[in-house]
């Protein structure tokens, strides 16, 4: 997709259409430019480029507000805003018309803020001073007459303090406006299932308890391979490790896991120790500009280190920085997928660990093929192997916002091509539906799981089609002081509920499309009550004692094998839900379960299993990595089942 038309920008601004400040509360009668209508903005017109909030408050009360040059008094209620956070600030939003406008007069209605609210004109990221308002006035409508032919407008809410809740816009196209079309959907094949079940685990954990799952998001820090001579100067260390007491071997780590048929993803974490202030802040030096790609050299060098390693791809001797102990080899093709951090957006980290949209867009780009190779070839993971795909360091929270900042970054910087082959984002079903301040997790099906990740897989399939989307975080703490706990229902303990959870999580994933889904994690961190502490499908790491949810995974993992989300399947029971599973071969699965969480049961339920000779129930187990089998009678095209809140499979021959 190549990046909207730039429009030349020419502007005719008197010193007096530059209006600095408010008008006054007994305005002098309105000079009306006849030949301008009031403009009207629908949402697709509006780009977040922040993330946060809603940039449509600027333009969603247009109605309600009628005619402020008629003299309209009407006054608007919502304020696009993200609260006192000052990481978050200022917030910009711009707004693409459609076509060259000839704008004649802005409306901006001031609620008794404070600070100066920007407009811009031009084209994004060239952008010029049009309107600066200091909102001195109280609940009224401050006009600034502007004499400007724009395509774009820019929007600037400096902080926290300012309140300026509608904006109104007065002008006339000067050529025909560009209708906005909703892209065609191209939908992605749905994955294999033993393909989507994944866990974040470490190069420390047991290779037999993540045989669970058929891919691992591993957790990996930068500061592990960087060593202590600052880039450029670095030099990197794999086998072994500057980790893990020097014993750590990736190289063998990795080839295990290719070798049991494990996918394996590092999340290249954090900063080295020579860089960034702490090791969560974003991998840049104090100083830098974050939204240069050329400020993230040291992080896309050792990217380019990484892929050249593991990748698929021999390069050239002399563009490998190693350590003197390390054996000099590239193209070990035990790697794919390379992630460019963890959650960017952790705003619990301050300002120097949050980093904005257009912040990880940059990085990205540079890690991604060094800015489209003008840092050089040794930048980018692209540059070492073709074949190599970054996947996009994990959101905290399911943000499409986030993402659309990203594309808009990349239509206007590198001509539409997005610097990721992988979307990647976190979630956690609780109470708020996030990573804050949730008191209990909720089931899959409360929290509409499926749903809100159908929103970014749509998104995904007309936006950004041939792109893959992957839940890298989501689970549930077993400890029953958690606030992201599974809770104890009645006589089913939290462990059993974690368990029963995990798997309709997974089922919830792969119907909304993901690609691939890491729980959180393999093992719990700790085993007192702190959130995500036991969220793991075995104890403690130097136990690794399988918990209930470790042996569903598996049995999951294991009966699903070969299979791909093939749809819903309608009941005639509310409180029975139905997703089927297909393979290339014709056979497939039924799942089959209550998505309540009230110990529900329904008895001798009647599934549809046309076209099947044969069908074997699965019943999940503990102690059990593939579940327990028991042949089904046909009846009718239907068998008999008893379903409750843990899910069951029908296998059958044909479907």
């Amino acid at each position: 997709m190549k990046r909207p038309t730039t429009i030349s920008f020419t502007s005719v601004i008197g010193v007096a259409a530059l209006a600095t400040g408010c008008a006054a509360q007994t305005p002098a009668p309105v000079q009306v430019n006849a030949t301008s209508d009031k403009i009207v903005i629908q949402p697709a017109m509006v780009i977040n480029e922040v993330g946060r909030g809603n940039a449509f408050e600027l333009f969603d009360e247009q109605n309600v507000v009628g005619d402020p040059r008629a003299g309209s008094k009407s006054g608007p209620t919502t304020v696009w805003g993200n609260g006192q956070d000052k990481i978050y600030y200022p917030l910009t939003a711009y707004i693409d018309l459609g076509a060259v406008h000839r704008i004649s007069d802005i409306y901006l209605y001031d609620a008794n803020g404070t600070g100066d609210f920007r407009v811009e004109s031009g084209t994004p990221f060239k952008w010029q001073a049009l309107v600066s308002d200091p909102l001195k006035s109280y609940l009224s409508w401050n006009r600034h007459a502007v004499d400007v032919r724009t395509r774009y407008l820019r929007f600037t809410i400096p902080d926290g303090g300012t309140r300026m809740p509608e904006v109104v816009l007065y002008g006339k196209a000067e050529e025909a406006i560009q209708p906005v079309k909703l892209p065609e959907a191209k939908r992605r094949q749905f994955p294999l299932m033993n393909d989507l079940i994944g866990t974040n685990a470490f190069i420390d954990d047991p290779l037999d308890k993540m045989a669970a799952v058929g891919y691992i998001r591993e957790y990996h820090n930068w500061s592990w391979d960087a060593g202590k001579e600052a880039y450029p100067n670095n030099a990197a260390a794999f086998n072994p490790s500057y980790a893990g007491g020097g014993g750590w071997n990736f190289d063998d780590y990795y080839t295990k896991l290719k070798n049991a048929g494990i996918m394996v993803a590092p999340s290249i974490k954090g900063s080295a120790n020579w860089t960034a202030e702490k090791a969560d802040f974003k991998p840049v030096d104090v100083g830098q500009d974050a939204t240069n790609p050329a400020s993230y050299k040291a992080h896309a060098d050792h990217m380019f280190q990484f892929a050249a390693r593991y990748g698929s791809t021999k390069v050239a001797d002399a563009k490998l920085k190693l350590a003197p102990n390390q054996p000099r080899v590239s193209g070990l093709n035990l790697l794919c997928y390379f992630e460019n951090g963890n959650e960017p957006n952790a705003w619990w980290h301050g300002r120097q660990g949050y980093s904005t949209p257009y912040e990880l867009a940059a990085q990205s780009s540079a890690d991604y093929d060094g800015h489209r190779k003008t840092m050089g070839d040794t930048f980018g993971i692209k540059n070492a192997d073709p074949n190599a795909k970054l996947v996009m360091a994990g959101l905290a929270g399911l943000d499409l916002n986030y993402i659309k900042a990203m594309k808009a970054w990349a239509d206007w910087n590198r001509d539409g091509d997005f610097p990721a082959d992988v979307l990647n984002v976190h979630t956690y079903s609780n109470n708020i539906g996030g990573q804050g301040n949730s008191r209990i997790g909720i089931s899959p099906e409360e929290d509409r799981l499926k749903e809100r990740l159908q929103e970014l897989t749509d998104y995904r399939d007309r936006y950004l089609p041939g792109k893959e989307l992957w839940l890298t975080e989501f689970g549930y703490d077993t400890h029953p002081g958690s606030v992201q706990g599974a809770r104890i229902i009645g006589e089913t303990s939290a462990e059993e509920t974690q368990a029963r959870w995990l798997v309709r999580s997974y089922l919830a994933i792969a119907a909304a499309g993901v690609d691939r889904a890491a729980q959180y994690m393999l093992r719990d961190a700790g085993t007192g009550p702190g959130k995500y502490g036991t969220s793991g499908l075995t104890s403690e790491k130097g136990e690794w004692k399988p918990k209930t949810s470790w042996y569903y995974t598996y049995a999951l993992k294991n009966r699903l094998t070969g299979m791909r989300f093939a749809g819903e399947v309608a009941s005639d029971n509310p409180k029975v839900w139905i997703y089927k599973f297909r393979s290339d071969n014709g056979s497939g699965a039924y799942a089959v379960w209550c998505p309540t969480a009230e110990n529900a049961m329904v008895a001798n339920f009647a599934l549809p299993v046309a076209g099947a000779k044969t069908a074997t129930q699965i019943a999940l187990q503990h102690g059990d990595t593939n579940g327990v089998a028991a042949p089904l009678r046909i009846a009718a095209n239907t068998v008999a089942l008893q379903v409750s809140e843990k899910p069951i499979f029908v296998i059958v021959d044909r479907m």
